[in-house]
């Protein structure tokens, strides 16, 4: 073996020298290129196109593109140090960083530095301006060679020369060797040995220490439909296995044995036949270890169990379906369980279900004196649910309220959908105290579930809770305790939890006499702060003093219009919408906002967005979705189109928000404008019965005509003159006034007025006490008329309200 190798050795020495002379003779004849002068090329025509355009740019003075231009030359070539302008006599016109340093050590002898450590090259161009000299371009390029034997290294062909030779050598001799025999294994397996083993039933391959194949017998040539030529040399992880693309080559059975040197037995291997079939061997594996101890490769063997596996896969397949079989029959059985304890619809217990786990938590609490208490939940006013959203949305809101009882009650409480809106809940072990602050839980829970398809829908339950403590004489009287308690609730205003007292027994339960329905949510309005109204528009004032003023005009005038058309409630609502439309302008730029003149198209589009940034203020701030429709549609066209798309149209606008529009648009009209001055009332009146039909509703244009001409003059139109927090308190009652007067309210009426004479006697407000102290005697006289009352009220109420005008002359918050 080392007679073959010092061979290989010296054949290889021989051709890499025969190459080294052919590269020599290329070189001497010119084949070979010399890199360096193609470089010297490249830099002379870089120098000339230099000096040309440096001239152009001499001539036509254009000095700092020239020296951008020379700057951009220098960072894009790293070979090129610096560059510099110098003229005929002698000045550095420009240069690039550090030029004149670079140029004086590229002139002296010793220009090699550590910094350049190949040394510097100066090349200098002529430059010519108008047929005579002007100067010249000097330009500092790294050298192209370093001195010494680093110079000779670097010369192209040497390297050529030395990578052949190292290289050369090492492959010509790793062919030689090949050709001489050296990694031949062919030999290992004689010819009778090979004979014998074609008579093994059992595959069979012979592998050297590279995994590939040296002998394949009969029996697995048959076995993979492969020829013994194919099989030859040829790696045996390189066979179609059915897994090797997923399988590291060393945790194949011969791999193994070769790498641990000990037999590896009854491995199972897939093999994919030519024509697409599959083939299962159980192999086996063992080293061939030579007398010296070494291993010269390994003996794998190949038993065909195809039909074994495919038999028992087919065993394990019906094994499978059985378990299946038997998987579903038990789901099935516990889907039938659920059925027949559960509520299809909310998934809570039923009541057979929940009375047969009642009787049994019932029995055990007596038996051991533990607790047991009782939760009866209805979710109030359900009925309006289904009428005004449908039942789609019902059974939505019971769905949502039976998860959060289920999620809250998930161990050992019973959860039961009593009735059609009814829950009842069981709570082993706890007494009444505890389950009254669970049935508080639950209620707070309840009121704040939202629906995603009806974010609107606000729901609340009222619920009763009772114990064990009250003696009740079986499950059944311990529903009917709390039943009795739910009743309580419902009479008591809803929304409230109650626990049972023993006088509830002897209670006459008479549930036709607990509406079922909430008639007053028609036109019941949510209440709004009338502080929180006054510092948003104290806020408005401080950006834009004027809006604040139109926005409480606009509410004087909507108070007048709306005699005749809105109950006093509605009358409220309508004025504090009036007080915010233009809240929204909060959001809008100053230099839009207060521009002196016309807006431009691009300023009325971000003027526009004032609408939509209002109706978010104003719904965030009170929760008055009425309140939010009327600003949010007061824009809308009665007769369709108009500025905002989406918005209803006709008798579908609210008809607060078709009265705020027509005030609005008035109020824009007769008042002043920067571009513009105020017009008349007459021309007004005309512009508003021109967009009847069109911009505003024709009905509502002549109410508003005939109350704003048949206007009382009275002394409160122009604003009461009051202290600002005496101001907000007679603001406050104004809502309250509003509401009682519309309920016929005499008591409150009587109630409310006292309370306004003690605020504006004390603050000195001689009209407005006056007027109290009449409506005071009037609403407590036994004999008083209703319409003396009304007219009274009515009078109050504006006095009132002309207090408002304080907040905005002085443009701060109270």
């Amino acid at each position: 073996m080392i007679k073959i190798l010092l061979q290989s050795l010296r054949l290889a020495f021989a051709l890499v020298c025969v190459g080294v002379g052919l590269i020599l003779t290329g070189q001497w004849l010119g084949v070979v290129p010399d890199a360096r002068l193609v470089e010297m090329d490249g830099r002379k025509r870089q120098c000339e196109a230099i000096a040309v355009n440096t001239a152009t740019m001499v001539r036509e003075q254009s000095w700092p593109a020239l020296e951008a231009s020379l700057k951009a030359i220098a960072k894009r070539d790293d070979a090129l140090v610096s560059l510099g302008i110098r003229t005929d006599s002698g000045y550095l016109r420009l240069q690039t960083d550090q030029h004149d340093p670079a140029w004086q050590l590229a002139k002296s002898d010793h220009s090699v530095t550590p910094e350049f450590p190949t040394g510097l090259d100066a090349v200098e161009v002529p430059i010519t301006v108008n047929q005579r000299r002007w100067g010249q371009v000097e330009l500092c390029y790294r050298a192209l060679s370093p001195p010494g034997v680093a110079s000779l290294w670097s010369h192209p062909v040497v390297r050529l020369v030395g990578f052949f030779a190292l290289a050369g050598m090492g492959a010509y001799t790793f062919f030689a060797a090949r050709i001489f025999g050296l990694f031949d294994n062919t030999q290992v397996v004689p010819d009778r040995v090979r004979q014998a083993l074609d008579t093994l039933a059992e595959g069979l391959l012979v592998l050297n220490e590279k995994e590939q194949i040296l002998l394949a017998n009969k029996a697995f040539c048959e076995n993979t439909m492969l020829a013994n030529d194919e099989l030859q040399d040829r790696r045996v992880g390189e066979l179609p296995w059915v897994d090797k693309e997923r399988r590291d080559p060393s945790e194949y059975p011969w791999a193994r044995a070769l790498a641990q040197s000990k037999p590896q037995s009854e491995e199972l291997l897939r093999f994919r036949l030519a024509d697409g079939n599959l083939r299962i061997f159980s192999a086996n594996s063992a080293p061939i270890v030579a007398g010296d101890g070494s291993n010269r490769g390994t003996l794998a063997t190949f038993r065909d169990v195809t039909q074994i596996e495919e038999q028992r896969a087919e065993m394990v397949q019906m094994l499978s379906v059985l378990q299946s079989s038997r998987d579903e029959i038990k789901q099935k059985n516990k889907e039938l369980e659920l059925l027949a304890t559960q509520d299809s619809l909310t998934g809570c217990l039923n009541r057979r279900a929940f009375f047969e786990r009642l009787a049994h938590h019932w029995a055990v609490a007596h038996k051991q004196r533990l607790p047991l208490s009782c939760i009866m939940i209805d979710n109030d006013f359900f009925k309006n649910v289904n009428d005004t959203y449908g039942h789609h949305a019902g059974d939505e809101l019971l769905r949502a309220v039976s998860a959060l009882l289920r999620e809250m009650h998930q161990d050992t409480d019973l959860v039961c959908r009593y009735g059609g809106e009814e829950f009842c809940v069981v709570l082993p072990g706890r007494d009444i105290r505890q389950a009254e602050r669970q049935a508080e839980q639950i209620r707070l829970r309840i009121e704040a579930i939202r629906l995603s398809e009806y974010q609107e829908l606000r729901t609340t339950a009222s619920l009763g809770v009772t114990d064990l403590s009250h003696e009740p004489s079986d499950p059944q009287d311990l529903i009917n305790q709390a039943d009795r308690c739910l009743y309580v609730a419902k009479r008591q205003g809803r929304n409230r939890v109650i626990v049972y007292l023993p006088q509830f027994a002897a209670m006459d339960v008479d549930e036709s006499q607990v509406s079922r329905t909430r008639e007053e949510d028609v036109d019941a309005t949510v209440s709004i702060p009338f502080q929180a109204v006054m510092a948003l528009v104290s806020a408005l004032a401080f950006r834009d003093a004027e809006t604040a003023e139109h926005s409480r005009r606009v509410a004087d005038l909507a108070v007048t219009a709306a005699a005749g058309l809105l109950d006093q409630r509605q009358t409220y609502l309508l004025e504090i919408a009036a007080l915010l439309h233009d809240i929204g302008k909060i959001g809008v730029p100053d230099n839009v906002l207060l521009k002196p003149g016309k807006l431009t198209e691009e300023e009325w589009k971000l003027m526009g967005k004032h609408d939509r940034i209002g109706v978010e203020i104003v719904a965030g701030t009170f929760n008055c979705d009425p309140l939010s429709e009327i600003i949010r549609t007061h824009h809308a066209f009665f007769g369709g189109r108009g500025r905002a798309s989406g918005l209803p149209t006709g008798q579908d606008i609210p008809l607060a928000a078709r009265l705020l529009t027509i005030c609005d648009s008035y109020d824009a009209i007769v008042s002043d404008r920067p571009y513009r001055k105020g017009r008349s009332h007459e021309v007004a009146v005309e512009e508003l019965r021109r967009c009847a039909g069109t911009q505003f509703d024709p009905e509502i244009v002549e109410h508003f005509v005939d109350a704003i001409e048949n206007k009382p003059r009275h002394s409160a139109a122009t604003g009461l003159s009051v202290p600002k927090h005496t101001a907000l308190q007679l603001g406050l009652q104004i809502e309250r006034l509003a509401e009682a007067l519309d309920e016929r309210d005499a008591d409150g009426l009587h109630a409310l007025a006292s309370r306004v004479a003690q605020v504006a006697r004390r603050s000195g407000v001689e009209p407005i006490a006056v007027a109290a102290e009449r409506l005071e005697a009037e609403a407590g006289s036994d004999d008083s008329d209703w319409m003396h009352l009304l007219g009274s009220t009515v009078e109050l109420l504006d006095l009132c309200r002309s207090t408002q005008t304080v907040f905005l002359a002085d443009k701060t918050t109270v």
